[in-house]
């Protein structure tokens, strides 16, 4: 009793760490944490000075990103450096590898700053005004 069968394949639950930890109060918080961080701006759009619609920011549908992933840095999953929010497009990118993760620690350690000046004051403007973003 309790012997494994050497004849049957078992295969290990990948992922359940991560899976636990992503609906953990910990992360919740960070997360949340992050977001007020990047003034509910995806990062990568601030950084290009202009939004990807080519209208307004994205409040919507936006996730915080580790930057070094949890399967390979598992201690570094609540750091704030390696924290950084983006929207669905450049969330893909990231995770391809088509962002550099440099790019991201510097961008994530850095105040949210528009390079685009007309792009920066509408992010201004509603940042002065305390128009909340959606949610």
């Amino acid at each position: 009793m309790g012997e494994r069968c050497p004849k049957k394949i078992y295969r290990k639950r990948k992922g359940r760490d991560e899976d636990k930890f992503r609906s953990s109060a910990a992360w919740q918080r960070k997360r949340e944490q992050v977001k007020q961080r990047d003034k509910y701006l995806c990062r990568l759009c601030l950084d290009e000075g202009k939004p990807l619609n080519g209208n307004s920011y994205n409040y919507t549908s936006l996730s915080v990103h580790h930057i070094e992933p949890l399967c390979e840095d598992w201690e570094r999953r609540l750091e704030e450096d390696n924290l950084i929010t983006l929207c669905p497009w450049h969330h893909e990118l990231a995770e391809s590898g088509k962002v550099s993760r440099e790019r991201l620690h510097i961008l994530a350690q850095s105040e949210p700053l528009c390079k685009n000046t007309a792009a920066k004051m509408k992010v201004i403007d509603t940042l002065d005004n305390n128009i909340p973003p959606p949610k």
